[in-house]
């Protein structure tokens, strides 16, 4: 019975070759695309849990609250992790780690420039897993100036030839040792790293291990047995609160700490000092409802065509039940029929993954790996969801093509009837709805973006070249060699540029009521920062060196001044909270000279906030204003300049409006992954609605003949082939339309400045 079934099937799908290629054509290409969106799903829903104690790991985090001004960091004091461990027995291990930027790695006469460079406990073994392949992970980290390289990095630096042991030096002209190579941290770790430096280095360079003071250091537990994570927490913070120095708790911070699950991190809302990009929960409820769409797109295509060819197989049907066939056999049949498209589609998408995936790796910045026979978890799952794609696209024709009665076969009385061609048309129309949405969900996030690109920041973002600079190099030395050089227009310099962070304070102002203290931003810059930026000075007058009171001086922003209400702020007195010598809370009052037109320093993400501007010493960032012609050439120049000055760092250099664009990154790569899976969606739909009007075609192939004989043009033949698709696709706008804008209105809620869904999208 079986082989008789499975001849049947492979004769069917020969006999209507057109009809079986756009099934399978339609399952595979929506089965692959599919499974990358599952892929990237997996990867983003396993993060960190190839920890061997995942599950009894935690980091400390910190939520601070300093007079409304909320900041949730994922780090803690330096000692705090330590200090637990001793008290507390729970507690199995204690791991640190404090990160830099971006360091210079000289080795004999070459320079590099790495980041992901962290200061870590020895112990950081115990609690991590991390794949050590030379040297002894208990040991490798234990003494001063020693540190562990990636395979990839070693081999960067030193080919084939054994590292260990050998040094290298950083730019501060520290010496390290070489003690072990590790594999890289896999693709779904919150984090990831190049350089593992032991942390009592930082002791003897800074020697800020036993400091109370500053939140800068992630702290992670093992914590053994069982537990109770909110009396633990409160524990903990109590222990906390014992050890603040008087200095924080003289300025009325409120302080909490939180107990993370390592395999939380990942979605957790800590992204201010992350050190990977935190993930997004709805986008991946998007991605799997994208996937969703496709997959029911291409259920949708088999459905139909298996259902409109049931005139050529009624005669079949009814000779099997002449012959006896029960109904079931006939459902199994047909749903064995189905399975097997399904599984060829599978196959099918196997190899479309294989070929695409490194392109899908470039669009969403990952490296995601597939091989079936190695993944086989993985493989497992795909074949788990053939089987379900096979069986929702066959029940349907299974049931109705099993469903017919041989009677009314063979007087020619078979006949579909409304209900089925109603359930057929809704099903097209479904299809439609779904493209329907993606098309003007496209749309809506294009038009954002173009929003976000054209929006007035209230500063000048082209052609604006920021220079970080190196401790050795000093900002009014470094401009002065700039000065004069063919292509540039002007040169300042600050301590932060816009899209890069900044310092915050506690600030109390003139004339507004006591205890009414704000916590904001401020920027150390010079004299021609503001011009040079393109910012507009709306009342009082900008920094200049003829002034030497402007030490003392600052310039607001407008929301600022509106914040704090005062209809004239030139001349009012700005204090600004600050440490003496003996790390006493003191006031520093500062002059207000001007007032600068609001500008975006973050993304669109967030509204704008009051900024303060005040000159400083000490400025390590460079903002050059270059001439839009020639732009390599000038780049040239100041490479030179940079060379002569700084030749033990390579130079690096950004410009603004990329560095700003960065910001959008999520919704970039959003963008362009709505697009593709648009495109997708639409084409399966498109070959299903070719495959069915191609069938009905050929089943009014005589009354299309006659109907030309009795006069009828090509464009009325058209037309009335086409209205019948053409009125359930119009039907599919009308209920698409309001559920795009439903939900395309919730996502841009995400932007504080954003645009209005216009009609003629």
């Amino acid at each position: 019975m079986i082989k008789n079934y499975l001849k049947t099937a492979l004769r069917n799908l020969g006999k209507n070759k057109t009809f079986s290629l756009i099934n399978v054509a339609g399952l595979a290409i929506g089965m692959a695309v599919s499974f990358l969106i599952l892929l990237l799903v997996m990867n983003e829903l396993t993060y960190d849990r190839f920890h061997e104690n995942s599950e009894n790991i935690y980091r400390i985090a910190t939520r601070i609250d300093a007079e409304g001004r909320k900041l949730n960091v994922p780090s803690v004091p330096a000692p705090f992790g330590p200090k637990l461990k001793e008290l507390y027995p729970e507690i199995a291990e204690v791991a640190r780690l404090q990160g830099e930027n971006t360091r210079v790695i000289s080795f004999e006469d070459k320079l590099f420039e790495e980041n992901k460079i962290y200061y870590v406990d020895p112990s950081l073994f115990e609690v991590f897993t991390i794949n050590v392949v030379r040297g002894d992970p208990k040991t490798i980290l234990e003494a001063p100036f020693t540190l562990i390289l990636t395979e990839e990095l070693a081999e960067k630096y030193f080919g084939k030839d054994n590292p260990i042991g050998k040094t290298i030096k950083f730019s501060n002209a520290d010496t390290y040792t070489i003690t072990g190579i590790a594999k890289a941290m896999p693709e779904n770790s919150h984090f990831k790293f190049n350089i593992l430096a032991s942390i009592s280095s930082l002791e003897k360079v800074r020697g800020d291990l036993n400091s109370w003071m500053g939140f800068i250091y992630y702290t992670y537990l093992e914590i053994q047995g069982e537990h109770d994570t909110a009396a633990l927490t409160q524990k903990y913070y109590d222990q906390l609160m014992a050890n603040m120095p008087d200095q924080i708790k003289q300025l009325d911070i409120q302080i909490q700490i939180e107990l993370q699950p390592i395999t939380n991190i990942h979605f957790s809302s800590y992204t201010e000092g992350e050190m990977e990009p935190p993930g997004n929960p709805s986008y991946i409820r998007i991605f799997i409802t994208i996937a969703l769409f496709i997959l029911v797109i291409a259920c949708i295509n088999f459905m139909n065509l298996s259902t409109a060819q049931s005139a050529r197989r009624a005669k079949e049907v009814g000779m099997r039940k002449v012959l006896g066939a029960q109904r079931e056999k006939l459902i199994s049949q047909f749903l064995g029929e189905s399975l097997l498209l399904s599984f060829l589609g599978f196959l099918l998408a196997v190899l479309l993954i294989l070929v695409l995936l490194p392109a899908f790796n470039q669009l969403i910045q990952k490296e995601l790996l597939f091989s079936p026979l190695i993944n086989w978890e993985v493989t497992l799952g795909f074949i788990a969801i053939t089987l379900l794609v096979g069986i929702f696209a066959g029940t349907y024709p299974a049931f109705f093509l099993s469903s017919f009665v041989p009677i009314e076969i063979f007087r020619s009385r078979l006949k579909a009837g409304k209900a089925h061609r109603f359930f057929r048309n809704g099903l097209v129309s479904l299809q439609y709805i779904i493209s329907i949405s993606l098309i003007c969900s496209t749309l809506v996030i294009f038009s954002q973006l173009g929003h976000v690109k054209n929006h007035d920041l209230g500063f000048d973002q082209e052609q604006i070249v920021t220079i970080g600079l190196a401790g050795g190099v000093k900002h009014d030395v470094f401009k002065a060699e700039l000065q004069g050089q063919p292509g540039i227009v002007k040169v300042a310099a600050a301590d932060t540029m816009p899209a890069m962070g900044r310092s915050e304070t506690f600030f109390t102002f003139e004339q507004v009521a006591e205890g009414a203290r704000q916590v904001l931003p401020y920027i150390e810059v010079d004299e021609n920062y503001l011009d040079t930026m393109g910012m507009q000075i709306v009342a009082g007058r900008g920094f200049s060196r003829e002034f030497p009171s402007d030490k003392k001086a600052i310039i607001l922003n407008e929301t600022l001044v509106q914040q704090i209400g005062w209809d004239d702020p030139i001349g009012k007195t700005v204090s600004m909270t600050d440490f003496n010598e003996k790390r006493e809370v003191i006031l520093v009052p500062y002059t207000v000279i001007g007032v600068v037109r609001d500008f975006h320093f973050e993304s669109l993400h967030q509204k704008i906030r009051g900024h303060i501007f005040m000159l400083g010493d000490n400025l390590n960032m460079v903002a050059i204003k270059v001439r839009p012609d020639n732009i390599p050439e000038t780049l040239a120049n100041i490479e030179q300049v940079w060379q002569e000055m700084e030749s033990g760092r390579p130079f690096d250099y950004s410009f603004l409006d990329e560095t700003f664009d960065h910001l959008y990154r999520t919704e970039l790569r959003l963008g362009k992954i709505f697009i593709y899976f648009t495109l997708v969606a639409i084409f399966i739909a498109a070959l299903g609605l070719f495959g069915l009007a191609s069938f009905t075609v050929d089943q009014r192939t005589k009354e299309i003949g006659i109907r030309k004989i009795l006069g009828a043009s090509v464009p009325n033949v058209i037309l009335l082939l086409s209205k019948e698709f053409t009125k359930w696709v119009i039907l599919a706008n009308v209920v698409a339309w309001p559920l795009a804008y439903l939900t395309m209105n919730k996502w841009l809620q995400n932007f504080a400045y954003r645009i209005d869904i216009h009609v003629w999208i």
